[in-house]
């Protein structure tokens, strides 16, 4: 089952267009809580030779964990965002993006995010997400 995204949500350049690989990135439901995706990260994408750019794995990071709450049917836009460089992200090798939801307060949503390649924790994020408000 792949997550749902908000009608609002369907011309985004990140997750509804090839951006990072050559396919749109598909997330997919782990459990309540929490999807993932497997990408490989193409040239377009790359900063120094054979890495990924450190900005755009911040997309990455906010696109996974933006998902990981339409899973949980909530649409809302990042109000914040933290991300730790553990090691460089490879281009050209199968990357696996994870986001988690750990809490919610009224209209604020607490993620968590991880990128893997190779069994190595590459990358990790925290954020707080705001729901948007109806109408």
């Amino acid at each position: 089952m792949v997550s749902s995204k908000a009608k609002s949500h369907c011309q985004c350049a990140v997750c509804c267009q090839p951006f990072f690989s050559e396919q749109c990135i598909e997330f997919i439901p782990t459990n309540t809580h929490s999807v993932q995706a497997s990408i490989v990260a193409t040239q377009k994408v790359q900063g120094y030779d054979g890495v990924m750019q450190g900005g755009l794995i911040t997309t990455l990071h906010d696109s996974a964990m933006l998902h990981c709450l339409f899973n949980l049917d909530i649409t809302a836009m990042t109000a914040s965002l933290e991300v730790r460089f553990h090691q460089s992200i490879p281009i050209g090798q199968t990357l696996c993006v994870q986001a988690r939801w750990v809490k919610s307060k009224r209209r604020l949503h607490w993620l968590n995010s991880e990128i893997w390649c190779n069994g190595v924790l590459r990358s990790s994020a925290s954020s707080r997400f705001m729901s948007l408000c109806d109408g």
